[in-house]
C-alpha cells in the first residue's frame, strides 16, 4: 500500500511540473525601445540646452547596437546634432524670441520602432542673463590646475571633462573669486573647462574651452640628513626618506659615478670599497622618472 501511495505521489508531481512548464512560456522579446524618462532644459545666455540620461536598451532591458533621437517642439520636429559623453546626451536650441514659451520633447527610434515619447520639458526664457567670461586661462602647478578669467559678475558654474566636448552637467561653483584650483586630477588625463557667469536665475553664455594634460613635471623633495656608519668592514650610507608621496626610490652616487642603475625602495646602501676622501650623493626619483635635487655626504 505504502509503494502504490508513493507512486501516486510522484505522478502527481511530474503532471505538476510538466503543466507549469507548458503554462509559463518566455516573454516575447520587445523591439520597442524605452523612452527617455527624464528630460532636462536650462538656458545659457541665448540658447537653450536640453540633455538627458539614457541607457540604450529595448523596453525588456536588452541592449540596443543602434538608435537615434528624434526631438520635437510644439511646432513639429527639429533637426538637431547631438552630442554624447557616456550616457549622457544632450544638445542646443538657439532662442528666437523672449517672448514666448520653449517646449521640447524626445523619443528614441531603433532602425524599427520608436519608443513612447518623453514628457514635454517647458521654459520661459530669462531676457536678462549675465555677461560672457572672458579670457578664460589654464595653468599647471604640482597637484593642480588654476583656472583664471575676466567677469564683472560674481558667481560661476564651472564645466569639465576629459575630452573638448564638455556635458553640460555642472562640475562645480564659486563666488567672489575670478580663479578655480582643481585638484581632482591625475597625471597622463587630458583636462578640458568653460565657464559660465550665474545670476541666481539663469547663466550666461559659456566661455571659450581650454585644455591641458596634467603631467607629472615636478621633481620630487630630496632626502635629507644623510650619514655614513661604519660596521664591521662595511659603510652604510643611511638618509631620511624624501617627503614627496610619488618616490619611487633613490639613486646613489659616488664621487659623482652611479653606484647602482635602478632607484632602490630602502632609505640605505652598503659600500664596501670605501675610502676617506669618497663623496656621496643621493637622488630621489619619482614615478614619473622626475629626479630631485642631490643630498650630498662627504665625509673626511
Amino acid at each position: 500500500m505504502r509503494k502504490i501511495y508513493k507512486l501516486f505521489i510522484l505522478i502527481v508531481a511530474i503532471m505538476f511540473i510538466s503543466c507549469g512548464l507548458k503554462s509559463s512560456p518566455l516573454p516575447p522579446l520587445s523591439d520597442e525601445p524605452a523612452p527617455v524618462t527624464k528630460l532636462n532644459l536650462k538656458q545659457q545666455g541665448d540658447r537653450f540646452v536640453i540633455f538627458w540620461r539614457y541607457d540604450g536598451v529595448y523596453e525588456d532591458g536588452r541592449k540596443m547596437k543602434e538608435f537615434r533621437f528624434d526631438i520635437f517642439t510644439l511646432d513639429g520636429k527639429i533637426n538637431r546634432e547631438v552630442e554624447r559623453q557616456g550616457r549622457i546626451y544632450w544638445t542646443y536650441y538657439r532662442i528666437n524670441s523672449f517672448d514666448r514659451e520653449y517646449c521640447f520633447k524626445i523619443r528614441v527610434f531603433n532602425g524599427k520602432e520608436y519608443s513612447k515619447f518623453s514628457r514635454y520639458v517647458c521654459k520661459y526664457p530669462e531676457k536678462v542673463f549675465p555677461d560672457k567670461v572672458y579670457d578664460l586661462k589654464i595653468q599647471m602647478e604640482e597637484g593642480k590646475l588654476i583656472l583664471s578669467w575676466f567677469s564683472e559678475e560674481n558667481s560661476f558654474k564651472i564645466y569639465r571633462s576629459n575630452k573638448s566636448v564638455i556635458p553640460p552637467i555642472e562640475y562645480a561653483e564659486v563666488k567672489n573669486t575670478s580663479t578655480f584650483v582643481d585638484r581632482r586630477l591625475s597625471y597622463g588625463k587630458k583636462y578640458c573647462y568653460y565657464i559660465t557667469a550665474y545670476n541666481g536665475k539663469v547663466e550666461g553664455n559659456p566661455s571659450q574651452t581650454v585644455c591641458k594634460v596634467y603631467r607629472d613635471i615636478f621633481p620630487p623633495e630630496p632626502p635629507k640628513n644623510p650619514e655614513l656608519i661604519k660596521k664591521g668592514e662595511d659603510y652604510i650610507i643611511i638618509w631620511t626618506e624624501s617627503p614627496s608621496k610619488d618616490v619611487a626610490g633613490y639613486l646613489i652616487f659616488k664621487n659623482g659615478k652611479p653606484l647602482i642603475k635602478t632607484p632602490i625602495k630602502t632609505y640605505f646602501f652598503i659600500d664596501r670599497s670605501y675610502q676617506k676622501g669618497d663623496r656621496y650623493y643621493i637622488i630621489a626619483v619619482d614615478r614619473a622618472g622626475n629626479k630631485s635635487e642631490p643630498a650630498y655626504l662627504t665625509v673626511e
